[in-house]
């Protein structure tokens, strides 16, 4: 009995999307953790503010899919929802079955595929354009300017596999296969690792990490498309694929959630563009250092909430309101109490870390660095929140979010220039941009979509499904 029991527990494990996405996450962790040393050490201090500057020039990806991935995964949710169609705002009455939409799945795989090709050509445009006149800039102050310049178009060349082979990956989360897909994602930071680290070591320098990236989404694609086509098999795709009418249908929400992304590019890629150019590569280290830590905090954390997200737009496509209450509820306290904890770590042994193992870099002042974190705290819920408010279809915070974005960096640039507080002013101009709104609006207004308010849910728990019943029938038209 046991050992029935022990071996149940292990599988349950193996097959647990929770777990294999924690799993993923510390990967992604340890491959931040194991390469972040080596690029400190192997790289100058010009080369590693260069570093900083490729890695915001590849942040451009997203804004180049110009919001087509989330709005793809969230219709993809829905079919898997039984959803019988999909329109351009809201979600359509609930279908007549709870089972999957195999004929909608194929036509949403066929549109994606069609879409990303052209994607692809036009991040190789845009990007190359772009990022060849940012390197250029600053490339002379670089230890190598010829490496610098390959490492960049391999980084060119990383980034247009990536955005293309990706959408494979996004695909079958969204069909709710959250465990697979993480489980080849480990797989992909393994391999990314190890090509990366075995190249620092080498010598190979700013080659190290875009070499890394390419192959590794090259394993992506591979994996992801074999899985999505075994979970489509014995349900041939429709003679009629219509893939005009479905560009039209996600257009709407897609040039909402794409300017909200260019938006938010301003917000932390124009900080880095800020500070390269007013005070150097040398700060810039010290600042991208800083930004990439939170990141890597934030992501960890975010795990528990995005487990949930395909199941809650299925639950969305079926209208049960009390259902997402009971999958989130648990989730954001989670989160929360994980966030707060990693940042208290990361404050107390952040700057001991680096003076010992960080060959003698530093983070921005701790006073900053604290207020980087309760702005990051802030966004975690606004972005968890935001979210929820796009399983509906609909973006309401859109307008609100690209203000509060184009102030935080207009901020950032007036307190840069005009005042002495240095690395300080790319840290106050988004907090100051964000608690004017964003930050205490959205939560209340998402949790009354859900039937409850804001204070009933984090400390009370799910509503009934009668109170959430009637909220949702006071808000149908």
């Amino acid at each position: 009995m046991l050992s029935m029991g022990w071996n149940n527990l292990v599988g349950r494990l193996q097959n647990s999307a929770v777990v294999w996405s924690w799993i993923f996450n510390g990967v992604r962790l340890a491959t931040g953790l194991i390469l972040l040393p080596l690029v400190l050490n192997k790289l100058p201090a010009p080369d590693l503010g260069m570093y900083y500057v490729l890695l915001s020039l590849v942040a451009i990806v997203p804004l180049v899919d110009f919001g087509f991935g989330p709005t793809i995964g969230r219709f993809v949710t829905y079919a898997m929802g039984g959803a019988e169609t999909i329109q351009a705002q809201g979600v359509a009455r609930p279908g007549t079955s709870t089972r999957p939409n195999y004929v909608l799945l194929w036509q949403l795989l066929f549109t994606t595929r069609r879409l990303y090709r052209y994607l692809s050509l036009a991040l190789l445009v845009v990007l190359g354009a772009w990022g060849t006149y940012v390197v250029e800039l600053r490339i002379d102050e670089t230890s190598s300017p010829l490496l610098t310049r390959i490492a960049w178009g391999v980084t060119l060349g990383a980034a247009v596999v990536d955005i293309y082979a990706n959408w494979w990956g996004l695909y079958l989360r969204s069909m709710n296969e959250v465990a697979a897909a993480a489980r080849i994602g480990v797989l992909m930071f393994a391999v990314r690792l190890v090509l990366a680290a075995g190249l620092l070591l080498a010598g190979a320098g700013l080659l190290a990490l875009p070499i890394g990236s390419f192959f590794s989404s090259l394993l992506v694609r591979t994996l992801a498309r074999r899985l999505c086509y075994r979970l489509l098999a014995g349900h041939p795709p429709p003679e009629n694929i219509r893939i005009k009418e479905h560009l039209r249908i996600l257009w709407p929400n897609t040039w909402r959630m794409g300017t909200q992304f260019v938006s938010s590019y301003l917000t932390v890629n124009a900080n880095t563009a800020i500070c390269l150019h007013v005070l150097g590569l040398a700060a810039n280290a010290q600042y991208g250092l800083s930004v990439q830590l939170l990141s890597i905090v934030s992501g960890m954390v975010a795990v528990w909430t995005n487990v949930r997200w395909p199941l809650v737009g299925q639950l969305r496509a079926r209208h049960d309101l009390v259902g997402v209450q009971r999958l989130l509820w648990p989730r954001v306290w989670l989160q929360t109490a994980t966030f707060l904890l990693a940042c208290a770590a990361l404050l107390l042994a952040g700057p001991f870390l680096l003076q010992h193992f960080g060959g003698g870099k530093q983070l921005i002042p701790l006073a900053w660095l604290s207020l980087m974190m309760l702005n990051a705290f802030f966004e975690m819920h606004f972005n968890i929140w935001g979210t929820l408010l796009s399983t509906e279809n609909r973006l309401p915070y859109l307008w609100p979010a690209v203000a509060t974005n184009v102030l935080s960096f207009i901020l950032s640039l007036v307190l840069i220039h005009f005042t002495s507080l240095g690395l300080g002013a790319l840290v106050l101009g988004p907090f100051l941009a964000g608690i004017l709104f964003n930050h205490w609006f959205w939560p209340p207004y998402a949790a009354r979509t859900l039937g409850t308010t804001l204070f009933r849910f984090l400390f009370t728990g799910p509503t009934t499904s009668a109170t959430a019943g009637l909220a949702a029938r006071s808000k149908s038209p």
